[in-house]
């Protein structure tokens, strides 16, 4: 506390501030332009001058983040963030990332989230920063590392040839695995925050460390209206099915006929169920809804952005879904996921104890392949009977942990 002329003591000391007043005859009018806070081209969020602002933070380590990848790919590369915030308390952290993927990032622990844009680029030529991470194997954004002015860089750098390449020793592992099929399908067992953190050499603690993803209270408004117009209520078991899985790969995702099996289960036994999706999954999801027509079915539309859906999966007892951005989104709210693999790995996925996976029989699995003509198929081989004992042992647990 001060009294009203005292200096708090964490305000930035007027000799490390700049004036550019006097060269117009202006009062004077001190800035602390190495404060976390300031924007430069308005009034921080503080809405004050900086000389006494009791809100000073110095940026410390700047550090730059780059990730752009897959949206589900950006929000479990946010399990580093924990690490790097007590390897480096006060560091100022700037993560530049996909348009898409930006609300993915939390702006609770990055103080900057750029989008990746000619813009950016501009920008990142001309600051500063101590260390960098690379963290994509897309020659386009390990070129921006090449690029950026930092002390120090880990992660993937690119060559004068195009050549994507490890920056650092650690890096080794995890570039293997993109190059090295056997060795990422049959050899690797472990997780991909384990093998991210130990490739940029940031600490990780499985019992500490774990997604980070901020939902506004405009979005939780959004879901909540969207659950009561359904008749839906807080303390229902409601089950979330998340029914797509993205495009790149075949056999992500599960069946359509799984799918019904499982809904007409849950039907049996009166628990609600709510169908989730994007806008690839809208003819999916209203076939679902248009077969059953049950008040236990609940179409909540698929058109929303990510920040209500993220919300909408937080409202979720159990998510069943494919190894997409849906499972990882349902992690990162902690509702418990049952997460269905056919052609990917899942030793790479860390379920955090909230959850279990359902894994495909077929010994081909994992692979990866864009298409396939294989049947019965790696997806076709999981009946629902077994999906549906690892959704009641979830609802169980979900129980058990519900006050």
């Amino acid at each position: 506390m001060t009294d009203g002329n005292e200096i708090p003591r964490n305000s930035p000391p007027i000799e490390k501030m700049t004036d550019f007043s006097s060269a117009a005859g202006l009062p004077p009018f001190p800035v602390a332009l190495d404060c976390r806070y300031y924007i430069g081209d308005r009034p921080c969020m503080f809405m004050r001058e900086c000389h006494g602002c009791p809100h000073y933070s110095p940026q410390g380590e700047r550090i730059l983040i780059l990730k752009t990848g897959a949206l589900g790919d950006v929000l479990r590369t946010t399990i580093l963030l924990g690490g790097i915030k007590r390897q480096y308390p006060q560091s100022h952290l700037t993560w530049v990332t996909a348009p898409a993927a930006l609300p993915l990032v939390p702006r609770s622990l990055v103080d900057r989230v750029l989008p990746s844009s000619s813009e950016t680029l501009a920008r990142l030529q001309v600051e500063q920063f101590d260390l960098v991470f690379s963290l994509d194997k897309e020659p386009e954004v390990a070129a921006l590392a090449m690029l950026s002015n930092a002390r120090e860089k880990r992660g993937m750098g690119v060559d004068a040839r195009g050549s994507v390449y490890p920056l650092n020793p650690e890096m080794a592992y995890y570039f293997r695995l993109g190059l090295d099929n056997h060795l990422k399908f049959y050899g690797n067992k472990r997780t991909y925050p384990d093998l991210l953190a130990e490739a940029v050499q940031i600490p990780y603690d499985s019992g500490l460390d774990d997604y980070h993803l901020d939902i506004s209270e405009a979005d939780r408004e959004a879901a909540d209206k969207l659950f009561r117009q359904q008749g839906l209520t807080p303390g229902d078991p409601i089950v979330g099915i998340n029914t797509g899985a993205g495009g790149v790969f075949v056999n992500k995702d599960w069946t359509f006929f799984g799918y019904v099996d499982l809904i007409r289960e849950l039907e049996r036994e009166k628990i609600p169920v709510v169908l989730l999706g994007g806008d690839r999954e809208s003819k999916r999801v209203s076939e679902l809804h248009r077969r059953f027509r049950s008040p236990y079915v609940k179409d909540v539309g698929t058109n929303h952005p990510l920040g209500v859906f993220s919300a909408l999966a937080a409202k979720c007892r159990v998510i069943v879904t494919g190894d997409t951005l849906g499972m990882h989104i349902g992690l990162a709210v902690r509702s418990r996921v049952v997460a269905i693999f056919g052609s990917t790995q899942p030793h790479e996925i860390e379920m955090f104890g909230r959850g279990e996976k359902v894994i495909t029989p077929i010994e081909c699995s994992p692979c990866y392949r864009r298409a396939c003509d294989i049947h019965p198929s790696c997806m076709e081989l999981i009946g629902h009977e077994i999906v549906m004992g690892a959704v009641s042992r979830q609802l169980a647990l979900s129980r058990a942990n519900t006050p």
